[in-house]
């Protein structure tokens, strides 16, 4: 009987034991909504209670980005502290539209802004005593246990974040086309799926996203990371792909967590990198410390805030109802899918099959418009979808005979000191109205020195721009503006449009001055060796690196280890190689030539897709100030790529900035998807 009741004690102890050591967790570990744990997806063997934890720390940042999501709309900026984001100043009316005029006027308000309670918060750091209305609200925000010095620091602190309402709301509509697919990937991986809501931060689920730094998809892969995963070329392109890229996304996500071993460091290596987190993690040990003490030049504002907008997001997608009311979402698409056997010209397969053009586009996202303007075959191995009702059998059938061996070369004529449009034309052979066509060049048909031209192919039909030229009665061109939408030229399969009038004496190439008629269809830069030698046996070539390249794209295009470029030229692991700089390259298994146009291909595509994505509205002047440098300056100041400073600044070096030297740089707008 003692035995028995001894036993029925341990027992009862140990089940007390469980139950308040699941309490004890649940208190430590449980997020603030309590969605998360009845939906709760295991890996590991976790519940997602403990994957997904809600810092004490980070619990204010959450609840901001909450109200930002829901609350605040594209009209509204939230001027706040960028390290304590509950201390909001105030809260302005912005103009949503994306007009020149409106930018400027927001820009305005903005400084106007930080500059006034930047006053008053050194004004308080002084140790004087608040005495006006506002000092006195804006002192209370900081609540009674305040520092002097922290009023100082929050001078320069001060931050505005536009409200997203009406777009995170739209991208949760998006998100009905996918999301059920996205969250067996998931599964399949191991992982939580939950995770399907990290594009609500990154994208708002808009399948066109580009970022002004190259980032694509909804997943926002940049290049460098996506190319570790995915195809990225002048043909495909699989970050555009939702149901590619989500496979590559939970590869990273689950490479991150393996190497950071928790949810917060893997969802904010996502944002900085895992070196960046790694770095992080030997500084400051737990994601708690990072995100209280830790700073570096790149882990910033977004990267700190990064898992707490994933933590918000999370929240107000599992409960759109109960922020937004009802939303109807997309229907997901069915299709069928096909591997290619060969080249396939897109004009062909529409005319075999008796399918749109637009409907392979749609379901083929990760082909990039040089495929459907004509300029390049649909690849072999790529997985072609059709539309559900098309037979895999038959339709491979129908597509057996007219499969291509070859794949249509690019073609590029740097402008030369002498040349014109029409001697250009009788070199490659074409015809003079199709180059002006292809590279939208004026009604004179003016070119520059150091542009490179595109020479159309063969069977490329192209159509001229619906927009007009402005005209120019100056002395001098001045800087025309693209057109307000896409720059690129349109070209489909339809009966040829009339050809453009041709000029009767086309003027030779002109100096590229910053002055001069800016051409965003037209890549400039010298993408040609320099010249070339044989040392020890082997053909070394010289280049002047161009913007946007690194020596891991050099090695790529030249199918060799990029250690072998560091020994030729010296340059240590880690050091990296900066504008206008000459590197020696060893030229083994490709050409020169094919080198040059894999190096062509990569910026044309690099402009196509940013000229897709954004259109140029304005030019205005930036005055360089000590202490910047391009990359900050880029970066922060003027919110656009190198590569377009550069475009609109071909005169200046730029790895010596000065004091007052003045940068043109372009007004941009973004253009949406609905």
């Amino acid at each position: 009987m003692t035995l028995i009741c001894d036993r029925m004690l341990k027992s009862q102890f140990c089940s007390t034991l469980v139950i308040l050591t699941f309490f004890l967790t649940g208190l430590l570990c449980t997020p603030i909504f309590e969605h998360s744990a009845r939906a709760a997806t295991r890996i590991d063997n976790r519940p997602l209670a403990i994957d997904f934890p809600i810092y004490p720390s980070i619990r204010p940042n959450v609840e901001f980005w909450i109200d930002i999501f829901t609350h605040y709309s594209a009209h509204q900026g939230v001027v706040h502290d960028s390290n304590h984001v509950n201390i909001i100043y105030d809260v302005l009316q912005l103009d949503p539209s994306q007009t020149v005029r409106a930018k400027r006027k927001n820009k305005r308000i903005k400084k106007a802004t930080a500059k006034k309670y930047k006053g008053i918060l050194l004004k308080l750091s002084s140790g004087s005593p608040p005495v006006s209305k506002e000092e006195k609200r804006v002192a209370e925000l900081f609540g009674k246990n305040v520092k002097l010095s922290d009023f100082k620091r929050a001078a320069f602190n001060i931050r505005c974040q536009t409200g997203l309402k009406e777009e995170f709301k739209a991208g949760l509509s998006r998100s009905g086309a996918v999301i059920d697919s996205f969250k067996k990937t998931f599964q399949a991986h191991g992982l939580p799926v939950e995770l399907v809501y990290l594009p609500c931060v990154e994208s708002s689920y808009n399948f066109k996203a580009y970022s002004k730094f190259g980032a694509a998809g909804i997943w926002q892969f940049t290049r460098s990371t996506g190319r570790q995963y995915m195809k990225i070329n002048y043909v495909i392109d699989e970050r555009r792909d939702p149901y590619i890229s989500t496979i590559a996304a939970a590869r990273l996500l689950k490479k991150n967590y393996r190497e950071l071993k928790n949810w917060p460091m893997a969802i904010t290596a996502y944002n900085h990198g895992l070196a960046g987190m790694k770095r992080a993690r030997k500084s400051k040990g737990t994601y708690e410390n990072i995100f209280r003490f830790y700073r570096s030049r790149t882990f910033k504002f977004a990267s700190r805030n990064f898992y707490s907008e994933f933590l918000a997001a999370k929240e107000v997608a599992a409960n759109p109802d109960k922020y937004f009311g009802h939303i109807a979402y997309r229907r997901p698409k069915s299709f069928t899918t096909i591997r290619t056997r060969g080249y396939l010209s897109l004009k062909s397969l529409t005319d075999a099959l008796n399918i749109s053009a637009k409907d392979i586009k749609e379901l083929n996202p990760s082909l990039r418009p040089p495929v459907f303007n004509g300029q390049k075959y649909i690849p072999p191995k790529f997985k072609l979808r059709f539309p559900a009702e098309f037979s895999p059998t038959e339709t491979g059938k129908s597509l057996a005979g007219i499969y291509l061996k070859k794949q249509k070369p690019s073609r590029f004529h740097r402008v030369q000191k002498g040349d014109t449009a029409g001697s250009i034309a009788r070199i490659h052979s074409v015809k003079l109205s199709d180059l002006i066509l292809a590279n939208q060049l004026n009604r004179r048909a003016t070119i520059y020195i150091g542009q490179n031209l595109r020479i159309p192919v063969k069977d490329e039909v192209i159509l001229a721009s619906k927009t007009k030229e402005k005209k120019n009665n100056s002395k001098k061109p001045k800087a025309v503006l693209p057109p307000p939408k896409t720059t690129t030229a349109t070209i489909i399969h339809t009966p040829k449009a009339p050809a453009p009038a041709i000029p009767i004496s086309a003027p030779k190439a002109e100096p590229m001055e910053k002055e001069h008629f800016i051409n965003p269809n037209i890549v400039i830069g010298n993408l040609k060796f320099l010249k070339t030698w044989e040392e020890n046996g082997r053909v070394i070539g010289t280049i002047r690196v161009e913007a946007e390249e690194t020596l891991g794209h050099y090695a790529d295009w030249l199918q060799i280890p990029t250690q072998q470029i560091r020994v030729l030229n010296g340059i240590r692991y880690g050091r990296s190689i900066s504008i206008d700089q000459k590197i020696k390259l060893p030229i083994k298994k490709t050409s020169i030539q094919e080198f040059e146009v894999k190096r062509y291909e990569y910026h044309k595509e690099i402009e196509e897709d940013f000229f897709e994505s954004f259109s140029i509205q304005a030019m205005e002047i930036y005055k360089v100030k000590n202490g910047d440098n391009i990359w900050t300056l880029c970066m922060n100041e003027l919110e656009i790529p190198l590569w377009l400073v550069k475009k609109y600044n071909p005169k200046i070096n730029f790895n010596t900035l000065y004091p007052k030297q003045k940068i043109h740089y372009p007004v941009l707008s973004t253009q949406t998807e609905n």
